[in-house]
């Protein structure tokens, strides 16, 4: 079954909705000289705006921030799928791999009252496709039945593509198929990348909450 894409305005957001329930990390793994997140997410806090893509104007040369004491809300809590989830491999580490990964708010049953979480994988560029560790957290989310999602991001500051893929996957992961996985990834990117890509524009925000 073909993938199906959702175009978004919002683009890849630090904020995530109904992320409100307090996750751990994983110990041994800092943030160090990554920065990922500082560019590749759009920021729409009250006390800073960004659209994907584009430099923080308070990422430093050596990629620290120069205002991290008093940094906004949304950049303090926000931690990439790497710092969050031990099953990511080690290898993902953003800058390393050029893969961002991150949580996803997902409806939860109606009968239950533990919040469900996705999984959103965003490559960066081509390169990403060739991370070691790509293929297994992907497939590893999948086998797990966790909703996965692959990001492909338009231009700086424009629309991108967001899509499910556990479906198309399924048969790749049941049969451990690993060129196979890649080869599926590789060509929803290519398609995501082709759609048309929209002008962003951030509206601005007073109350803190998600975009």
């Amino acid at each position: 079954m073909p993938a199906r894409y959702r175009r978004s305005r919002a683009a890849a957001s630090m904020l995530e909705r109904d992320m409100d329930v307090e996750l751990g990390l994983v110990a041994g793994r800092t943030c160090g000289s990554c920065n990922v997140c500082c560019v590749a997410l759009t920021i729409n806090d009250p006390q800073l705006q960004k659209l994907q893509g584009h430099r923080c104007r308070n990422a430093r040369l050596d990629n620290s921030c120069a205002i991290y004491e008093t940094r906004p809300e949304t950049c303090r809590t926000f931690y990439c799928g790497w710092r969050r989830l031990k099953w990511i491999r080690e290898t993902l580490r953003p800058d390393n791999s050029g893969v961002l990964v991150r949580l996803h708010g997902e409806n939860a049953a109606e009968d239950s009252t533990t919040p469900r979480f996705g999984v959103i994988f965003t490559l960066l560029n081509t390169a990403a496709l060739k991370a070691e560790g790509l293929a297994e957290s992907v497939a590893a989310g999948v086998a797990a039945n966790v909703p996965v999602y692959l990001h492909i991001p338009g231009p700086p500051g424009r629309t991108d593509a967001q899509v499910q893929i556990n479906e198309v996957l399924e048969g790749a992961v049941l049969t451990k198929d690993k060129p196979a996985v890649l080869q599926i990834l590789a060509r929803i990117r290519r398609r995501g990348r082709s759609l048309p890509h929209e002008a962003v524009v951030l509206k601005s925000r007073t109350d803190g909450g998600a975009p």
